[in-house]
């Protein structure tokens, strides 16, 4: 392990070195990824931590494993390095979207997957409900063992999950579905969006929505599931569906969060829009023709 001077940074050159330093309650250190959210805490008037565990050298962090039934990706996979890695893989298009649309591209060279995950009060993260759609397992590991979540669980939990575990990997399964992303920007909102959508959907041979899977974020203050619409788009076929008019009626599962780049009242009139666009570019990826 290696330390710096200034607000202390404990550099972990592995695993073990991270949990030891986790363990030590006389350090309590927060984990540090690309630190592309923790290094704008001035511009948000927030204080930071004095001790910080870096996981850059971490090298079983960086790993990306794929299968024909699964993805593999370790949390310190670069927003860059994963929109390249997904740029073959018609199954995470919403992933791939996501993490190249993101900010900017300094702050995608360096922003992780991981740190996507964990920075629980970061509002507009595009990347959590593109893993949501795409069933992700997300993989935690503490000195004392091992443990797999579902990505809606995590994200759930993440805001009272224990200081000294770490998220290792992401598990993805492969399938034959298609997903997409779409986000809003608004240029008071800078590179940040106001409004994203993922969508994943599983059609029939004939044109039945037989699943779909629906996550938006930075509308409230987590992201999560869009259930109301996922059921009433379930069982129609997909050439017939009104997805405007059925969002629209579903949007009031919603409760809009005013910020300083959008009103709440705002972010949830640009859903359905943005629910219809997700729709019309997986059909039109399927080869059907769209009217919704």
């Amino acid at each position: 392990m290696e330390e710096t001077v200034g607000s202390r940074v404990v550099v972990a050159h592995n695993l073990q070195d991270a949990f030891a330093v986790l363990d030590n309650a006389n350090l309590s250190a927060i984990p540090l990824a690309g630190g592309t959210w923790v290094m704008r805490a001035p511009i948000r008037h927030e204080e930071t931590a004095q001790s910080f565990l870096s996981l850059h050298a971490v090298e079983e962090l960086k790993e990306i494993k794929a299968t024909p039934t699964e993805l593999i990706v370790g949390a310190m996979v670069s927003h860059k390095r994963l929109a390249i890695e997904l740029s073959d893989m018609g199954d995470f298009t919403a992933i791939r979207v996501a993490a190249e649309k993101s900010a900017n591209p300094s702050v995608r060279n360096m922003a992780t997957i991981g740190g996507n995950l964990c920075a629980a009060d970061f509002l507009s993260p595009d990347l959590v409900p593109a893993l949501m759609v795409c069933d992700a397992t997300i993989c935690v590991q503490s000195s004392t063992g091992k443990k797999e979540i579902p990505a809606k669980e995590y994200v759930a939990t993440r805001l009272v999950r224990p200081n000294n575990e770490l998220v290792t990997k992401i598990r993805l399964p492969r399938g034959l579905f298609r997903s997409t992303h779409q986000r809003l920007m608004m240029r008071r909102a800078g590179e940040y969006s106001v409004a994203n959508l993922s969508m994943r959907l599983c059609i029939d041979q004939g044109g039945c929505i037989v699943d779909v899977r629906i996550a938006v974020a930075s509308v409230e203050s987590q992201p999560r599931h869009w259930i109301g619409l996922e059921n009433a788009l379930r069982g129609k076929n997909v050439s017939e569906v009104k997805i405007k008019e059925l969002a629209i009626d579903q949007v009031g599962e919603f409760t809009g969060r005013d910020g300083p780049d959008a009103p709440g009242w705002y972010r949830l009139r640009v859903l359905p829009r943005l629910a219809s666009d997700a729709l019309a570019d997986l059909m039109c990826d399927q080869g059907y023709d769209n009217d919704n």
